[in-house]
């Protein structure tokens, strides 16, 4: 085995450049779907607990709004160059870089998780636990969840797995491939601490609108590439017309996008209004469906993997191509 991982990694020529490069590309993937690390064992947990300890330290509520965008700042910009410097300089020195850039990305990626934790919902409400389904769920949301009734669960699982999949997985695919693995870790790190922040305070805090701002830039792209593929699997003239109807008036156009394609594909309603630490927030409600049951979790899990295919095709085909383009 050492000695085929040596004639991959160790040969300069270009072809076993973009073979290994492929290869792990793949295997990461792979991984990330089939040997999901425990979540009590991910790095994300740790910098998780670690950057909303940050929080609590920087942020005072009395503070002006001034010194709270001040310091929102403050808060991005040294942990993100501390953890990218030691992260590039580990790069530069290791004897398998390739295998390093795989092993980042593996990690960047979180969406099984995710969809594993859907998954169990629909059983869990076919059982009336709604508690455990409210438990299941805090831990993927921002909002409320005591008080959510069925309909409201099933909503509030459909949302989360549009937009955390968009954010955990396509994303980062998306800066991996733009900018290699110091430019998803990037990413993932940003979104770590938009999560870790947004879960303690408001959404129109001052000291979360620099994080939002940053995330709503860097995902402005992939979001509507992402919003445009569940367009194109299932009822595309609805769902552009769901975008210019409701998506390009959502309070985050990004996240306006991919609801408003994921309604019309599923033919069900979303958005609306969400609690957060007590107060209601008004969102639009996007299509004039019905509210969506426990079958359409099921359709939009497979929507999603539909999509997920489609960008690994076209990666696989693209890379394949420009080798192809320039070497022959």
């Amino acid at each position: 085995m050492i000695e085929v991982f040596e004639q991959i990694f160790l040969t300069n020529s270009v072809i076993s450049h973009e073979f290994s490069g492929i290869f792990i590309f793949i295997l990461a993937l792979c991984a990330e779907r089939w040997l999901t690390l425990p979540h009590s064992y991910h790095p994300s947990t740790l910098l998780f607990v670690i950057f909303t300890n940050l929080q609590k330290r920087i942020y005072k509520k009395n503070d002006s709004d001034s010194y709270q965008l001040l310091s929102g700042w403050l808060a991005i910009i040294f942990p993100l160059s501390v953890i990218l410097i030691l992260c590039y300089g580990l790069l530069e020195f290791a004897s398998y870089p390739e295998l390093l850039s795989g092993l980042i990305l593996y990690l960047c990626l979180e969406s099984q998780k995710l969809e594993q934790s859907i998954k169990r919902l629909p059983l869990l409400l076919r059982q009336k636990q709604k508690s455990a389904a409210r438990d299941l769920l805090r831990v993927w949301l921002r909002r409320e969840t005591k008080n959510l009734s069925e309909p409201g669960l099933i909503k509030a699982a459909i949302e989360t797995l549009t937009l955390r999949s968009s954010r955990l997985y396509f994303s980062v695919l998306f800066f991996y491939l733009l900018g290699g693995p110091i430019a998803a870790l990037s990413y993932r790190i940003l979104t770590i601490m938009h999560s870790s922040w947004s879960k303690l305070y408001l959404p129109n805090t001052k000291f979360l609108q620099p994080i939002k701002s940053l995330t709503y830039a860097l995902e402005w792209l992939p979001s509507r590439l992402v919003a445009i593929c569940i367009a194109l699997s299932k009822e595309t003239k609805m769902s552009f017309h769901f975008i210019n109807h409701y998506g390009n008036h959502f309070y985050q156009k990004n996240t306006g996008w991919l609801l408003s394609c994921m309604s019309a594909a599923l033919k069900v309603q979303l958005g609306g209004p969400a609690f957060y630490s007590g107060r209601r927030f008004a969102k639009i409600r996007i299509g004039q469906y019905p509210q969506p049951s426990i079958y359409s979790i099921k359709f939009a899990l497979s929507l999603i993997n539909r999509v997920k295919v489609l960008w690994f095709c076209f990666i696989i085909l693209s890379k394949v191509s420009i080798y192809i383009a320039f070497n022959l």
